[in-house]
């Protein structure tokens, strides 16, 4: 891992909703100690542009290792989520501090895997 930096732009909404979904729900997965992949439940929230989003991932632990002398445990991010007619594949990584579950990084890489357009 590197050192924080600022992020360089705002997150697009997509994105920036995902980040709040893994914020909000993977710190109780590692609360129970599980070593397996863990659902995170599905979830309908509403995007920061006013659009509906689904979103079901699922994250599993990788590795636990040590960052700056805090011991930390990092997962893998799986899943999909969808949004007026634009189904996504996500991956990516979540690493938290073991001790205070903070988040040290989060990454979310959604992928379009169908998109439907609309005539009419």
């Amino acid at each position: 891992m590197t050192s924080w930096r600022p992020p360089t732009r705002e997150p697009d909404a997509l994105r920036a909703a995902l980040h709040d979904y893994l914020r909000n729900r993977a710190a109780q997965v590692f609360l129970t100690k599980a070593a397996t992949l863990q659902s995170l439940g599905r979830a309908e929230i509403v995007m920061s542009n006013g659009r509906n989003l689904a979103i079901d991932l699922r994250i599993s632990p990788v590795d636990i290792s040590k960052f700056a002398n805090r011991a930390t445990i990092a997962f893998t991010v799986e899943g999909h989520a969808a949004e007026n007619g634009t189904g996504y594949e996500v991956n990516g990584r979540i690493v938290l501090d073991r001790e205070t579950l903070a988040y040290l990084s989060i990454e979310v890489s959604p992928t379009v895997v169908n998109s439907s357009t609309r005539t009419g």
